[in-house]
């Protein structure tokens, strides 16, 4: 990473600011991270968990505190003098983890890999290069947005409610951070195996604007008692921040002719609340599964195989 881009997203970390110019080397980050949403064709916005992640990411591989390090202090510097203020060769080594992604299985079911069946235990999944795999058993992909939740699956109650929708035999996918896996990494593999998507993540206005963003998505997982989930752990600080970032994009949900999206806009709209997806962990808090892509995910239903593997 140059150290001009380093400067950059110190800049956009530190400032108040939402917006930023989508300049040459801010596009080929967003490419590769999968971090921001774009605003036209000359901006792009970073939300408070944007930032967050980018923060997270230049902690993790290049040892920049964006607390400590101001804007400028690379400019003019040695490499030696840089290595004072961050390890900036461990970034350059991302090829590291390099088309390498997150997978498990629905808890109960077994990680169908070519040649294999895995049924791992409670906190395990496995790290892969997704271009090893092969062919794929999983007729559907559940992307799951936090690592807490991932690593803690089997605490949720999501295989009830993918059993109750037909989707059961998921391949489950942590969607990727700074440290775990990359999100771009996630994408492609996606891509590249045309794998239709169940988003499992926060029900906020960031998140729901991600989703419907979101490549291949038919569904999504909210709660199934949204009133009294909202009532209960939602949280109104989240949403006012965030309605005031992506509160254009968010509205538009309000009407969308997609059914899961524009419903639990709505919910979120009328408890002025987000609920954050950690909430959802060992409280036994009552999943459903709604629909996106009502065609795609119709012809799902009728091609995933029953029973446990």
């Amino acid at each position: 990473m140059e150290k001009r881009l380093i400067d950059t997203l110190i800049r956009i970390v530190q400032s108040p600011e939402t917006q930023f110019l989508n300049g040459a080397g801010l596009k080929d980050f967003r490419q590769r991270y999968g971090i921001g949403f774009p605003v036209g064709t000359t901006r792009v916005r970073f939300s408070d968990k944007d930032k967050a992640e980018i923060a997270s990411l230049l902690k993790a591989k290049a040892g920049i505190d964006t607390d400590l390090v101001k804007p400028g202090a690379w400019q003019g510097l040695t490499r030696a003098e840089a290595l004072d203020l961050g390890h900036n060769e461990k970034l350059a080594r991302g090829a590291v983890k390099r088309d390498r992604i997150s997978v498990k299985a629905v808890p109960g079911y077994a990680l169908k890999l070519p040649g294999r069946h895995l049924s791992l235990p409670d906190y395990a999944h496995v790290d892969i290069n997704w271009r090893e795999i092969g062919a794929l058993a999983h007729p559907v992909a559940l992307v799951v947005e936090n690592y807490e939740v991932f690593d803690g699956l089997h605490r949720t109650e999501i295989a009830a409610a993918l059993a109750q929708a037909g989707y059961r035999d998921a391949l489950v996918i942590y969607r990727g951070d700074a440290t775990e896996s990359r999100k771009d990494n996630v994408l492609a593999f996606l891509a590249a195996f045309e794998l239709p998507v169940i988003l499992f993540g926060d029900i906020d206005p960031a998140s729901l604007v991600e989703a419907s963003r979101f490549p291949g998505v038919c569904a999504i997982t909210v709660p199934a008692d949204p009133d009294l989930t909202f009532e209960d752990f939602g949280n109104g600080a989240l949403y006012a921040r965030q309605v005031g970032q992506v509160g254009a994009a968010f509205e538009q949900l309000l009407g969308s002719t997609s059914p899961g999206l524009r419903v639990a806009s709505c919910w979120v709209h009328a408890h002025r609340k987000g609920l954050v997806q950690e909430s959802m962990i060992g409280r036994d808090v009552r999943l459903t599964i709604l629909t996106v892509a009502a065609k795609t995910a119709s012809s799902l239903s009728m091609n995933i195989p029953g029973g446990m593997q």
